[in-house]
């Protein structure tokens, strides 16, 4: 036999834990307690994913906005607030989107899209310029910071 001296033999270290998932992956607990990430993990894989997909169904539409698009959808609607966002959608060249956020003296936002209208409006009006408008008309109030108020119209394109 050798003479030399045997080092004392080390107490095995302690199985690293994933916080929720247990000791999942490292063998058998030795503390006798139910280990439910091991068993109910592909359950709870399958519960997020179905989760993910029905809020991917539902939430987009619930969190839209309206958006007025027809002529008489504007024509019937007044107009009392400013002009918060003006941009174009321009991902089909064929079909030109112009729109027009506007947030209302009450603090609801309205979003208009002037697809089927003239971009005469659309290129008139800017960002920090506020809009009156009576139902029943397509003429609209634009208060001007550097000019005074014009009117101007809203004019839709015949098919």
């Amino acid at each position: 036999m050798s003479e030399f001296a045997r080092p004392p033999r080390r107490a095995p270290r302690k199985k690293l834990k994933m916080p929720l998932f247990g000791n999942m992956g490292s063998g058998s607990s030795s503390e006798g307690g139910t280990d439910w990430g091991v068993k109910n993990f592909s359950t709870i894989i399958f519960i997020v994913g179905t989760l993910g997909l029905l809020a991917q169904l539902f939430l987009p539409s619930l969190w839209s906005e309206k958006v007025y698009d027809s002529e008489s959808e504007i024509r019937e609607m007044t107009m009392d607030g400013a002009l918060r966002k003006k941009y174009t959608d321009a991902s089909d060249p064929n079909e030109i989107h112009y729109l027009l956020v506007l947030r209302q003296k009450d603090g609801t936002r309205r979003k208009f899209d002037l697809f089927k209208a003239k971009p005469v409006f659309f290129d008139q009006v800017s960002v920090p310029q506020r809009f009156y408008k009576v139902a029943g008309s397509m003429d609209v109030r634009v208060t001007r910071f550097s000019k005074p108020d014009t009117i101007l119209r809203i004019e839709f394109m015949k098919n």
